[in-house]
């Protein structure tokens, strides 16, 4: 009897296990294994194209990090593609006029060596030791301005001068000192030119500064002619300094919620999945009013609510309070609690937003491509950008400049289904949990037969 459960056991044992690790192979996934889909419109044969992420995929996307957002091709297969910040580069720039000084040069001796000195009409005068490799022209003492005691960095020089009768063409050197004392070279061998041809002229009166690199708080440039034949009548009228800035932005979007007021003083704020939101921003839907505001958050819907601060805000004379950091926090809820404050039917208006992203995808295989979301079983697939674009064509193609894709319209794929989908290894665990139970019942039902059996045997056991 004992063997006979033994075996039975065993053999279902291996049966279950088998099947569980069955469930292990590794299964390629295809379009349905995702709720939606967006197809895409591509207008050109490149290699790699970009997609700027509709509102529907932060929203209905199951993982906070996008792990479940994939590229198809019409073969039904998986592209390769980087999850990438969406931003933009901004530029600016600010001009400033250089006092200019004309400096006339002679060699002199100084301390028994042989020098050069530079005297302006002020009287202002600069000591150079000589460089036989090279011709001194005229020279310029250029002053930049000072602004609450420092002075810009300039990226780039602008000269203005007299028409010369005749084409002319020339290179000059760039010095730069902080106390008219110590000079330290800059730029070497920059042309400079101003031709006529007919009706057309080839004008080249700026200088590069290295993007400001050895400019930085300079207070005087020195622009001195390597070689004064070439324009012997040359007069410099003005010179100009600019400081060109870049500096890139994230992009962000703004994402919609539902709203409900608990009482006079009270309200939730909620997402349909939980986000990782940059900021968020409260006013008063009232003008002229301000509201101190105890504000709650959670990051799952089933979570308990945590503090996350005090803030009186306002909205006063078309100013409003600034938004408070979140540094992607990962939030589902937000609850205000008024302070000794009721907003009754006017609940206070709140902006979340969180970073834009962009997918830029290899275009392999067929079009049309397919944009897919909403999988609660997918895995990380996103490669870096890097990886993706190899570093020989990183020089040459820009993440900004690759096309950008059309959407058509949303098509249901696997459906709400797959938002509750379970991956690989929840399957393999579920699998592992329900055969350790069934051995356990199987193991207490196998001991309780036993027992029968003992307690029948001692029952017909003659005394």
């Amino acid at each position: 009897m004992n063997i006979k459960i033994t075996s039975r056991l065993f053999f279902v044992f291996f049966c279950l296990a088998g099947t569980a690790q069955a469930q292990q192979s590794p299964i390629s996934e295809k379009t349905q294994d995702f709720a939606y889909g967006l197809p895409l419109t591509t207008e050109s044969r490149d290699p790699f194209f970009r997609i700027e992420l509709p509102e529907a995929v932060y929203t209905e996307t199951v993982w906070p990090d996008m792990r479940d957002v994939r590229v198809f091709n019409s073969q039904g297969q998986s592209v390769a593609f980087a999850l990438t910040a969406n931003t933009i580069t901004q530029s600016d720039s600010q001009t400033y006029s250089l006092r200019l000084f004309p400096m006339k040069s002679k060699k002199t001796t100084l301390l028994e060596q042989e020098v050069i000195s530079l005297k302006s009409v002020g009287g202002v005068e600069i000591i150079l030791p000589i460089d036989s490799d090279q011709q001194m022209g005229n020279a310029y003492l250029l002053e930049v301005p000072q602004y609450d005691g420092s002075s810009p960095s300039l990226t780039q020089l602008k000269l203005t001068w007299e028409r010369q009768p005749e084409n002319w063409q020339s290179r000059v050197s760039i010095m730069y000192s902080h106390d008219l004392n110590e000079w330290m070279s800059g730029v070497d061998d920059a042309p400079l030119m101003d031709l006529v041809s007919s009706t057309d002229r080839l004008l080249l009166n700026t200088i590069d500064l290295d993007n400001g690199r050895y400019y930085s708080q300079i207070r005087y440039l020195l622009l001195v002619f390597n070689d004064d034949q070439m324009a012997p009548g040359l007069k410099i009228l003005s010179a100009e300094g600019i400081a060109a800035s870049h500096r890139t932005d994230q992009q962000r979007i703004t994402l919609p919620f539902s709203s409900k007021a608990i009482s006079t003083s009270e309200a939730e704020y909620t997402w349909s999945n939980p986000q990782p939101l940059n900021n968020i921003s409260v006013r008063p839907t009232q003008s002229n009013t301000v509201l101190p505001l105890e504000i709650e958050y959670r990051s799952k819907a089933n979570d308990r609510w945590q503090p996350l601060v005090k803030r009186v805000v306002y909205s006063v004379n078309d100013r409003t309070a600034e938004a408070i950091p979140l540094k992607d926090l990962l939030v589902q809820g937000i609850r205000l609690k008024g302070i000794n404050q009721q907003w009754n039917d006017h609940m206070p208006e709140v902006v979340a937003e969180r970073d834009r992203k962009t997918i830029v995808f290899n275009a392999q295989g067929t079009p049309p491509f397919l944009l897919a979301w909403g999988n609660k079983a997918a895995q990380h697939q996103a490669i870096s950008l890097d990886e993706l674009i190899p570093a020989a064509l990183r020089k040459s193609v820009s993440v900004n400049e690759l096309p950008l894709v059309g959407f058509q319209s949303r098509v249901i794929l696997g459906g709400n289904e797959r938002l509750n989908a379970m991956d690989a290894s929840e399957v393999i665990s579920a699998w592992k949990k329900g055969l350790l139970w069934l051995l356990l019942v199987f193991g207490a039902g196998a001991l309780l037969l036993l027992a029968l059996q003992v307690w029948k045997e001692v029952r017909h056991t003659p005394e």
